[in-house]
C-alpha cells in the first residue's frame, strides 16, 4: 500500500511539473510575441491549413499554393518558442519605421504537407505586406545545413521591399556574366537537387550566389539579401573573391540604405576586401 502511495505521489508531482513547464512556455511565448509586435509587426501562429492563402500564383508558377488542403504539421510550443527567439533576433536588424510601415504580419506554421509544398520554408503573399514561414521544413534530411529559417525570414521580407520601393532588377542583372540564363522553374531544383546550397565556382564567377538564385531574377536578389543579413561572414567570403558578386552585393546594399540609413549596421558586418571592380 505504501509503495502504491509513493508511485501515486510521484505521478502527481510529475503532472504538476509538466503543467508548470507548460505554463512557463506559454508565458515565454506571450512575452516574445509581444516583444516582436512592439517592434512594429504582428505575429500570427497558424493552426489550420485553411488560413494559408491558396491563390498564390506568383509562388508556384500558376498552381494553387496548397495541393492537399487540410494538412499542416503544427509546431509544438517548444519549437514555436525556439523559432520566436530566432525571429526576434533577426527582426532586430530592421529599423522600427520599416517594420511599422512595410511588414504587417508574420504568419508562422510548422510545415505544409504536400507533394511540393513540403519544401516551402516560406513565401511572401503578393499584394500584401505579409509573409508566411514554415521552420519545420529544415528538419528534412535533404536540406543543406548551409541554409536555415533565419535566411528565409530575410528572403521573404526582401520581396516586399523589392515591390514597395521599386528595386531596379534590370540594373542588378546587368552585373551578371554573359553565360547566365534564369530557368524560371523551381521544380528543376526539386527534381535534381544540387550537392551544395551555394553555387559552384563557375556560377559564382558569373554572379550567382546560390543554385536557387538561377530560378528567377527575384530569387537571385532574394538570396543576396538572405546571405547578407543572416550570414555576413559568407557574403564577405564570396564578395571578396568574386567581382560580380561584389558588384551585385553593393547594388543591393545601396537599395537598402536608400530605404533607410539605419540598415547600415547590417552591412558593417560585411567586408569585400580589395578585389577589383569590373569596368
Amino acid at each position: 500500500m505504501a509503495v502504491f502511495n509513493i508511485k501515486h505521489a510521484l505521478l502527481i508531482l510529475a503532472g504538476l511539473f509538466l503543467q508548470a513547464c507548460q505554463f512557463n512556455l506559454s508565458e515565454d511565448i506571450q512575452k516574445l510575441e509581444q516583444s516582436i509586435e512592439f517592434k512594429g509587426t504582428n505575429v500570427v501562429r497558424l493552426d489550420n491549413v485553411m488560413d494559408i492563402p491558396v491563390d498564390n500564383n506568383e509562388l508556384v508558377g500558376g498552381r494553387s499554393a496548397i495541393a492537399n488542403p487540410g494538412t499542416l504539421k503544427l509546431l509544438t510550443d517548444k519549437r514555436y518558442l525556439s523559432f520566436l527567439k530566432k525571429l526576434s533576433q533577426e527582426i532586430e536588424k530592421y529599423p522600427n519605421d520599416v517594420l511599422n510601415t512595410d511588414l504587417d504580419s508574420i504568419f508562422i506554421g510548422g510545415q505544409i504537407l504536400g507533394t511540393n509544398e513540403q519544401y516551402f520554408s516560406g513565401f511572401y503573399q503578393p499584394n500584401s505586406l505579409n509573409i508566411y514561414l514554415f521552420p519545420l521544413v529544415f528538419d528534412m534530411p535533404n536540406f543543406d545545413d548551409a541554409t536555415t529559417i533565419r535566411s528565409t525570414i530575410h528572403h521573404e521580407i526582401s520581396s516586399i521591399l523589392l515591390r514597395k520601393y521599386r528595386f531596379d532588377m534590370i540594373g542588378l542583372m546587368a552585373y551578371n556574366g554573359f553565360e547566365i540564363e534564369y530557368w524560371h522553374d523551381e521544380d528543376k531544383l526539386l527534381s535534381n537537387p544540387p550537392a551544395s546550397y551555394y553555387a559552384s565556382d563557375a556560377l559564382l564567377t558569373e554572379g550567382l550566389l546560390t543554385h536557387y538564385s538561377q530560378t528567377s531574377p527575384e530569387n537571385d536578389y532574394n538570396t543576396y539579401v538572405e546571405v547578407a543579413f543572416a550570414y555576413p561572414e559568407i557574403m564577405s567570403e564570396y564578395c571578396s573573391r568574386y567581382d560580380r558578386v561584389k558588384l551585385k552585393y553593393e547594388f543591393i546594399k545601396m537599395f537598402y540604405l536608400k530605404i533607410s540609413p539605419d540598415f547600415q549596421p547590417v552591412f558593417d558586418k560585411i567586408s569585400c576586401g580589395e578585389n577589383k571592380s569590373l569596368r
